[in-house]
């Protein structure tokens, strides 16, 4: 069993790494340029991930999958607690660029990223336990966020901004999954057809924004390894750790685990230009650790799956 899922593993990741390249040569083509992955990136976030994440409430009422979204909710504030002491420890001092690499190491790209790996590994499934930790991602990037980026401020207006798609799609897909509520097929399909879109446009849109990127000189600046390492060294070993003493039900934990093994987030990008942080320096961490983790995910997935198989 550890076998074959290592091997559906490192296919599907492979399988992403060739339709990010697609969206890399689009770019360098002229095929897509800065403003078209922009509307992509929207079309991703506001329609396609936001249906993809109701879809997989689309089930039967089963209340094993009930509890299991429960734990995975523990599982995940577990996480994220850890995390954010972690950061806390080791991000102290008063370099202006501590605001940006501290909230890089914390919230990583579960959604951009995550989302189409969840389902391309464990399916249906997954993507509902995975609706748990950005849930628990959404809550927290507009508060420990904001209070990081910002300093305090703007706390209050940050909490408009939990109305999000993704967070309502996750409100009435539980809704519907606990009513017993199914779309009919003639809706149901075509709101299929357009979730299938999630991992081949996200994969697109990282690719174009890859190739924009000067990446061979964001890989000469050292201090990046640093953060990299704790992004998608630390964290997710320590997620590995916490789960496999937790005793979860596989899908639960390596769905936790996928969550945190994630590159850093574009959100630290976004939050660095609104707070006025190094926004050039979010930006080479989100690309340094983006191309990082087409090595450290495939490897730390072996290891996890032998252990929390």
């Amino acid at each position: 069993m550890k076998n074959i899922m290592n091997a559906v593993v490192l296919e599907k990741i492979v399988e992403m790494f060739i339709i990010m390249m697609g969206g890399v040569i689009a770019c360098k083509t002229g095929l897509i340029d800065e403003n078209t992955t922009k509307k992509m990136s929207n079309l991703l976030l506001m329609l396609v991930s936001p249906l993809l994440i109701f879809q997989s409430y689309q089930m039967d009422f089963n209340i094993e999958f009930f509890y299991g979204l429960l734990w995975t909710l523990l599982a995940s504030i577990i996480a994220f607690i850890i995390m954010i002491v972690l950061a806390n420890i080791i991000y102290k001092g008063d370099d202006h660029r501590l605001s940006v690499e501290k909230m890089s190491t914390i919230y990583s790209n579960c959604s951009f990223i995550g989302i189409p790996l969840v389902d391309g590994i464990l399916g249906a499934e997954g993507v509902l336990y995975l609706t748990a930790y950005v849930t628990v991602f959404n809550i927290l990037v507009w508060t420990n966020g904001v209070w990081i980026m910002g300093g305090g401020s703007d706390l209050k207006s940050a909490w408009k901004n939990l109305v999000s798609p993704a967070i309502l799609s996750v409100f009435i897909g539980v809704f519907c999954f606990v009513m017993r509520i199914h779309l009919p097929e003639i809706v149901s399909e075509p709101v299929q057809m357009i979730a299938d879109m999630n991992t081949p446009l996200a994969m697109i849109v990282a690719g174009s924004n890859l190739a924009r990127t000067n990446i061979l000189k964001s890989l000469k600046n050292v201090r990046l390894y640093s953060v990299s390492f704790v992004r998608l060294l630390l964290f997710p070993l320590t997620s590995v750790a916490v789960l496999y003493l937790m005793h979860l039900e596989f899908y639960i934990s390596f769905t936790v685990f996928i969550a945190t093994a994630c590159p850093a987030g574009a959100t630290t990008i976004m939050f660095a230009e609104k707070y006025g942080r190094d926004a050039r320096y979010a930006s080479e961490i989100f690309t340094v650790t983006t191309v990082l983790s087409a090595v450290t995910i495939p490897l730390l997935s072996m290891m996890s799956v032998s252990l929390l198989g």
